[in-house]
Order: C-alpha cells, then sequence, then structure tokens
C-alpha cells in the first residue's frame, strides 16, 4: 500500500478514559509521516483540553476542534502531522 502525504486517519477514543486518550493519539501519530492528517473523535471537555495540549506539545497542527452536531458532549479534531 503506498501511502499519500494527504492521506487522512481516524480514530476513535470515545470510549478511552485520560490519561489513555493521549496515548492513543500518541501511537497513531508516530506512524504517520509529515503532510498527513488524523480525525480524532473524543468525548468530554477534559479530554478534548488534554489531546489539543498533547498534540500541540508534539509540534502538530491542530486544523480543525469542533463539536459534533447534534451530540452533547462529542467533539472532532483534525490534526496535521508535522
Amino acid at each position: 500500500m503506498r501511502v499519500t502525504e494527504n492521506e487522512t486517519f481516524f480514530i476513535d477514543i470515545t470510549e478511552k478514559k485520560c490519561p489513555m486518550t493521549t496515548v492513543y493519539v500518541r501511537v497513531k501519530l508516530d506512524t504517520m509521516t509529515s503532510g498527513q492528517r488524523l480525525k480524532i473523535h473524543l468525548r468530554g471537555t477534559e479530554t478534548r483540553k488534554n489531546v489539543c495540549a498533547s498534540v500541540k506539545a508534539l509540534g502538530h497542527t491542530i486544523l480543525e476542534n469542533s463539536p459534533v452536531t447534534g451530540s452533547q458532549n462529542l467533539y472532532y479534531l483534525t490534526v496535521k502531522h508535522c
């Protein structure tokens, strides 16, 4: 399988608990290359805050940080691997 720079991956951590949420995201980001994107589906404001902080600390860019329409306490982030 050929990996492209602009490929987007998806990870659902809605059922994971902190601090494992940041671990799952980091493991996935570690398998990716520069330019690729990761869409993260997550639950809770605390998880959202922690994952955002972790992603930024690793030097990646958050392209999108939004609530899921019609779903209470669910969010998605889109991260660009740098």
